[in-house]
């Protein structure tokens, strides 16, 4: 019995605590960084997915309306209001995806292809004054390179 009460053996177990302390601390720690890395990986397929269900939204309202995807100005002055609303929900759209796509380069892959094809039939309407006004100017920058590159 006279070895566990020596000062040897205190020193052994304070020091395996210490030690187990230190491996704890350093597990929660771990497990702390990967819930974030997991939190924001889910946040991400969530964004991803609520942003896909957008655009597919826009898209089927260019279905139901195909003259909403007509490049040319020959459209009824109902057609042209129409057409007037549907440019700036889709150009609105393409300046959010944009500020995404900046903070979250794996996006850049998925939706940069997009914005190219939505300003091939919606360029002239971005170009006009009264529309430039309602947009960033790094977002309209973007726009007129047409060079959409994956960073």
């Amino acid at each position: 019995m006279e070895i566990f009460l020596s000062d040897e053996y205190e020193t052994l177990w304070t020091a395996i605590s210490a030690i187990m302390s230190i491996l704890a601390t350093m597990m929660a720690i771990f497990a702390l960084i990967y819930s974030i890395r997991m939190y924001r990986k889910t946040m991400q397929i969530v964004h991803y997915g609520e942003i896909d269900k957008m655009y597919f939204e826009i898209l089927k309202e260019a279905l139901n309306k195909p003259f909403l995807l007509r490049q040319d100005r020959e459209r009824t002055l109902d057609e042209e209001i129409q057409y007037n609303t549907y440019a700036f929900i889709v150009w609105n759209f393409l300046e959010s995806i944009y500020d995404r796509c900046m903070l979250d380069h794996a996006l850049q892959r998925t939706w940069f292809p997009i914005i190219e094809a939505e300003r091939k039939i919606h360029l002239l309407w971005i170009q006009e004054d009264e529309n430039r006004a309602k947009f960033k100017a790094e977002f309209l920058s973007f726009i007129e390179k047409g060079t959409f590159e994956v960073v």
